[in-house]
């Protein structure tokens, strides 16, 4: 199948024209940067030539041009920041890129169309799992705003009866990136310190990159119509990822029971609810469609960033000592 991927120079993309080029897929790519991009094949230890498109994912001329002969379309680019002065660039890019990208690929006749969203478009859930027909909630900081003006558009989409499949990820996790990813970025922090938090409620949804990989390759099939699909992975309370954590890293760490306010004091408003809120994904669906069956164990993907993590410098050896 000839697809055209956005994001292939990313955390999530990178891995994902890993998969679909293992799976014999033939791959375009829109990207920005043609050495970063050279960077990913080594990374990657992709040794076949990947076409490529140089331009932006908000250009319709460029999109158009990536398009061109492709039977399907993944959508996996989206601008990312902590930098608070940044993340107003996240709304001038995300949500308009997304429709066009979306648009374009089903006026080429893409089946499917899979737009790679992320979990807290649909948080708080509904219930118990957090699953693909919780409603859309708008707002907050610019990334979540603009992920959420992205998945208006595409559920839009789906209700007209475009081919377009919605994967919601959780925390996206594991080795292999050109830089540091937002969650290794929480995550190293979090090690390098002799104490650990433990909350009233919430946890860890982890999922590996390279699972979330497999799963989107797997689910690259045409006919099956719209479909939304949550990608939770591992749920772990704050004691179960400390006792993981501990095993993992050979270094034990205090479990600090922590009050709300003081959390408060530590983190925005949007991540003290989802830190407390978080629950279980409903990935029943994911994981039976994609024939990947099941997550990874946790500790595999945990023991692999971390690893990662040392190796890279991001962390200092002292923190893990199981891990060098």
């Amino acid at each position: 199948m000839k697809v055209m991927l956005t994001g292939g120079t990313g955390f999530i993309g990178g891995h994902l024209l890993k998969a679909l080029t293992s799976a014999g897929h033939d791959v375009r790519l829109l990207v920005r940067d043609a050495d970063k991009l050279t960077k990913m094949l080594a990374l990657q230890s992709i040794d076949s030539e990947v076409d490529y498109v140089i331009g932006d994912m908000t250009d319709p001329a460029t999109v158009s041009t990536s398009l061109e002969g492709c039977d399907a379309c993944i959508h996996a680019a989206a601008f990312t920041s902590l930098d608070p002065s940044l993340m107003d660039q996240a709304l001038a890019v995300n949500g308009p890129g997304a429709q066009l990208i979306l648009d374009a690929a089903h006026q080429q006749g893409c089946d499917p169309i899979i737009h790679v969203s992320t979990m807290s478009v649909i948080f708080p859930p509904s219930g118990d799992l957090l699953s693909g027909e919780d409603p859309v909630h708008g707002g907050g900081n610019p990334y979540n705003a603009s992920k959420a003006v992205a998945e208006e558009h595409a559920r839009a989409m789906q209700a007209d009866g475009a081919p377009i499949k919605i994967v919601y990820p959780a925390g996206v996790t594991g080795p292999l990136d050109l830089g540091l990813n937002v969650l290794a970025a929480n995550l190293a922090p979090t090690l390098q310190s002799e104490i650990m938090m433990s909350l009233s409620s919430g946890g860890w949804c982890l999922v590996d990159v390279r699972d979330l990989a497999e799963a989107l390759t797997g689910i690259l099939t045409s006919g099956t119509g719209p479909q939304r699909y949550v990608a939770g992975g591992t749920f772990m309370d704050w004691e179960e990822f400390h006792a993981i954590i501990t095993e993992v890293t050979g270094r034990d760490r205090a479990l600090l029971p922590t009050p709300r306010e003081a959390l408060e004091q530590m983190v925005d408003a949007e991540a003290v609810e989802i830190m407390l809120g978080i629950v279980p994904g409903d990935d029943a669906a994911l994981l039976e469609d994609s024939g990947l069956g099941s997550w990874r164990p946790v500790e595999e993907t945990l023991r692999d960033t971390i690893t990662w993590l040392v190796e890279n410098s991001y962390l200092e050896d002292e923190w893990a000592p199981n891990c060098l």
